[in-house]
């Protein structure tokens, strides 16, 4: 998501609180932060990987998501997108 200019400092801080309290949910399997700088913006993304939909549900119906989101969503230039993916194959 594209970050509003100045916003990224606040974003990663949010980031920082909610990170350990989102992978201790149940069903998280594990969650990263990625970024890209691309002419002068800032978009980032945030991947987390749960053991079923029901545990994402959850997550996204609980109190600690409603938090994080009211928080972070403003500092979104664009409008926010979110997609359910389904590995069809893993190398590590």
């Amino acid at each position: 998501m594209k970050l509003r200019p100045g916003t990224e400092a606040l974003y990663l801080d949010i980031f920082e609180l909610a990170k350990n309290e989102i992978r201790a949910q149940k069903g998280c399997m594990g969650i990263e932060l990625l970024r890209s700088l691309n002419e002068g913006d800032t978009f980032v993304w945030t991947i987390s990987s749960w053991q079923s939909n029901e545990d994402l549900e959850s997550y996204r119906a609980s109190a600690l998501f409603r938090k994080t989101w009211s928080a972070v969503k403003p500092l979104f230039s664009d409008k926010a997108q979110a997609w359910t993916l389904t590995p069809i194959e893993t190398l590590a």
